[in-house]
């Protein structure tokens, strides 16, 4: 479960660096555990297929966003817009294509808002991927399709194929 804890913008930005993830929204400090080895295995493992057809300065993993004053996500794995704007030394906006990897850390709820967050502020696609089910859902502006556990998906932004292994963590010791 995440802890919530509520501060200023400035307060926030002057966090000592933490084990786990951070994000922020509208004053409330989103802290999420360090992920397991099977989970960080997995987004090492989009990481690098994404990098297969993008060169790596478009590719990026657990990197801050700055979506607008307040609000601060980071996507476990994303490519930027070719042309994708830096505010203060971060990027701003959503990137164009962004992947969370559902996990112990995230509820429904707070993978939906950040769904709908990446979407309002400018993201082509989010994928949210389920390792669990083995199923990813891809998100566009007024599109929504759910990729079942056997099947590929060609995202056509990245120019990649997401087959089964893309989405199914390996297993723990």
């Amino acid at each position: 479960m995440a802890v919530h804890t509520l501060l200023t913008e400035e307060q926030f930005l002057n966090l000592p660096d933490s084990d786990g993830r951070q994000e922020f929204r509208d004053g409330e400090v989103i802290s999420v555990p360090p992920a397991k080895y099977a989970r960080s295995e997995l987004v090492k493992r989009i990481y690098k297929l994404l990098l297969t057809v993008l060169h790596e300065s478009r590719v990026w993993n657990e990197t801050g966003f700055l979506l607008r004053p307040e609000r601060w996500v980071t996507p476990d794995v994303c490519v930027i817009w070719p042309d994708q704007a830096r505010s203060r030394g971060w990027f701003y906006r959503s990137p164009m294509l962004a992947i969370e990897v559902a996990s112990r850390g995230n509820t429904p709820d707070e993978l939906q808002q950040k769904l709908l967050e990446y979407l309002e502020f400018g993201a082509g696609e989010v994928c949210i991927i389920y390792p669990k089910t083995k199923t990813m859902v891809v998100h566009r502006v007024g599109f929504t399709l759910t990729v079942e556990a056997q099947a590929d998906y060609y995202c056509e932004l990245a120019g990649v194929t997401f087959t089964p292994e893309y989405r199914t963590e390996v297993a723990e010791d």
